[in-house]
């Protein structure tokens, strides 16, 4: 029974696996080596060839190369020897994209990666059996050894120790201060700020414009320090990614040293004079404070000349093509583009996934009776919307009916361009029954995409 339910359990997490373009067309080499099927009991034969590591291997199925799995942004995880051995044969004009995790392999399949830039993700190979045969492997004679992604994935879920990154009980945090982990002091309803600019400022495009160490960008400001944002720009980047504020916690030290805390005062000021919300202590639109941030820098930046080493707003713009087409007549079709550097997603309700859950709640505390007097005494909680990235994206592609010249149209939206880094804003704003404006209040199932990236070993 407890089998069933982890099957059970593993079944509800995985994903949609399609089948790789490549697998029909995969580059075979010669068999020079094989592969020994399973590491035998009380030996360890496997190995990743670049750091000798003996978990989570894969194996390149074009040339046999067994390497350790991703590295994780923390340092967690595997070697990442069999991505970095892809990396260096593409650059060789070799494509060996098809990876396969040893210990996985049985008769009924095994989990397969593709490293293709058009996939990068979990796939399934029909010609598995005969792809292993190359390498001297009888799927026939395979046992399961060692855990799947999907496995894998449930049990980071399931058994995480969250208090690594959340200080509760007697288990403190660990304290750490080093460039880049720079924080900024909340100056009043300042957060939105700060949130924006951390993000921003510690791109590497950025930091390369202007970290300041020898102080030369803010000497030659050629009005005072104070009335020039580039200047007040700088002194960000370097407060932020540099030593100053980042120097080794004093031994015994249980408060925050004031003196150590970055106050963006200044900027506030210079960044706030003359708009009529940004002058203000109130709280504001961070993705509005984003894009007028955005103009007054490519305003600056152009009449900083040589300064700047390069046009910074640049990296974050794209183009948005509009398709119309209309639904009658000649069915004429008119394209248009916008410039933006920022792509609005539409958030519904009606895209969530347990939506029938959601509306029953609702209509039971609306309603008058048994079921409204049950769910106030067992003290139940409405259910918070749960919405798939995919499918706010999938909206924002949708076919649309408007209004075109006096008749109907269908409208398409897609990106004609990608920048480099796309700023993605959440339109969780709508207009209620009652033509007031709401905010829907849910739960935007994105931290799932983060550990599923997570639990990819391949």
């Amino acid at each position: 029974m407890e089998g069933a339910k982890s099957m059970e359990t593993v079944s509800q997490w995985e994903e949609e696996v399609k089948e790789s373009k490549y697998f029909k067309d995969l580059v075979q080499l010669p068999a020079t080596k094989k592969i020994s099927p399973s590491p035998k009991a009380g030996r360890v034969s496997h190995r990743c060839e670049k750091s000798g590591d003996t978990q989570n291997l894969w194996l390149n199925l074009s040339d046999g190369f067994i390497g350790g799995g991703r590295r994780f942004f923390d340092g967690s995880g595997g070697s990442n020897g069999a991505l970095d051995h892809f990396a260096e044969e593409e650059a060789k004009g070799n494509f060996y994209p098809l990876v396969v995790k040893l210990g996985t392999i049985t008769p009924e399949g095994a989990d397969v990666y593709s490293y293709a830039r058009d996939e990068d993700a979990m796939v399934k190979d029909p010609l598995l059996a005969q792809h292993l045969e190359h390498w001297g492997i009888d799927v026939m004679k395979m046992e399961k050894t060692d855990k799947t992604l999907a496995e894998m994935q449930v049990d980071l879920n399931l058994n995480y120790d969250w208090s690594r990154i959340c200080e509760s009980g007697d288990k403190p945090l660990e304290r750490l201060r080093a460039p880049g982990l720079v924080g900024l002091k909340n100056l009043g309803q300042s957060c939105y700020m700060n949130s924006s600019l951390q993000l921003l400022l510690a791109l590497p495009e950025v930091k390369n414009h202007y970290m300041d160490a020898d102080f030369q960008m803010r000497r030659s400001a050629p009005a005072e320090v104070q009335n020039d944002l580039v200047s007040q720009v700088a002194k960000l980047v370097n407060g932020l990614n540099g030593p100053r504020y980042a120097p080794p916690l004093r031994e015994g030290a249980d408060e925050e040293d004031p003196k150590l805390v970055m106050a963006p005062q200044m900027f506030r000021t210079l960044i706030g004079r003359g708009h009529v919300e940004f002058a203000t202590s109130r709280q504001q639109d961070a993705a509005e404070f984003v894009q007028y941030f955005l103009e007054q820098l490519a305003r600056a930046e152009r009449g900083a000349g040589s300064r700047v080493s390069g046009p910074t707003t640049a990296m974050f713009d794209f183009a948005v093509e509009e398709r119309l087409q209309e639904s009658s007549g000649s069915k004429r079709v008119k394209y248009m583009k916008v410039r933006q550097n920022m792509l609005g997603i539409p958030v519904k309700l009606e895209d969530a996934e347990n939506l029938e859950e959601v509306l029953a709640y609702r209509a039971a505390k609306e309603k008058d009776g048994q079921d409204a007097k049950k769910l106030k005494t067992e003290g139940a909680e409405e259910p918070k919307a749960v919405i798939q990235l995919a499918s706010c994206l999938s909206r924002l592609g949708a076919v649309e009916e408007v209004q075109f010249r006096g008749g109907g149209a269908c409208k398409t939206t897609r990106l004609a361009t990608m920048p480099r880094y796309l700023i993605v804003q959440l339109q969780r704003y709508y207009v209620d029954e009652k033509w007031c404006p709401a905010k829907l209040d849910c739960k935007a199932r994105w931290e799932m995409i983060v550990l599923r990236e997570r639990t990819h070993g391949a």
